[in-house]
């Protein structure tokens, strides 16, 4: 055999090692590699996501005292309790600002919310959180005084829907109440609904007893 042959076998041998060498020890170790670099820019990206969600959260809580007071607002509106005596107190108010007299006032216990046949339902609203309470109001005054109180009380701190009115002429002339003050001569007859928004993250309030306040509360001073 010539040194030519034997130079020809001892390239064909070098290329055979360097080949396994690269299949046995470097391609492995560059899909290693490869594989780390994936997993090292996913990291690095929710390490990004991550930043950019706590610079919100940092932004949002230097807000938080102006969230706190939309939700105090919107309590008002619907509060996580039945509250009826401040609801009460608001009715006074109303009283006085549209003069008539309120006669009555009851309030049933609360009912769990049901959604109406066909509407799609809010899944933020259900009949764990939100409650229903039926008022039943009666006040004396002129025409024009009732309707105004109709007015003032739906569109007042409570959100209160309207779902029976009905305004009769009890006599002609006037009338008086308990204290002497002269009553014109129509009833105002007023049913309608007051809502509880239980908030979840809070303890379960006391409800007030029902008969606590079927009285005749005027004109007893605001709470």
């Amino acid at each position: 055999m010539n040194s030519k042959t034997w130079l020809l076998l001892a390239a064909l041998v070098s290329v055979g090692i360097l080949a396994l060498g690269w299949f046995l020890g470097v391609s492995p170790k560059l899909t290693e590699m490869g594989d780390a670099n994936q997993q090292r820019e996913a990291v690095e990206a929710g390490n990004k996501a991550q930043e950019a969600r706590l610079a919100q959260l940092k932004s949002e809580f230097a807000k938080i005292d102006d969230f706190k007071a939309q939700l105090a607002e919107a309590q008002l509106g619907l509060p996580p309790g039945d509250d009826l005596p401040t609801f009460l107190g608001q009715l006074h108010k109303l009283e006085a600002a549209s003069g008539v007299v309120l006669t009555k006032f009851t309030a049933s216990d609360g009912q769990q919310y049901i959604p109406a046949p066909g509407m799609k339902p809010n899944t933020l609203v259900t009949a764990d959180n939100f409650v229903a309470i039926t008022i039943q109001l009666t006040v004396e005054g002129s025409r024009e005084q009732i309707i105004n109180f109709v007015s003032d009380l739906q569109s007042g701190q409570r959100l209160f829907l309207v779902s029976k009115l009905s305004v009769e002429n009890k006599a002609e002339g006037t009338t008086s109440d308990t204290d002497g003050n002269a009553i014109s001569g129509y009833t105002g007859s007023i049913t309608g609904y007051v809502y509880v928004l239980v908030d979840p993250s809070a303890p379960p309030p006391t409800p007030t007893p029902v008969g606590s306040l079927d009285v005749q509360p005027s004109p007893s001073p605001t709470p």
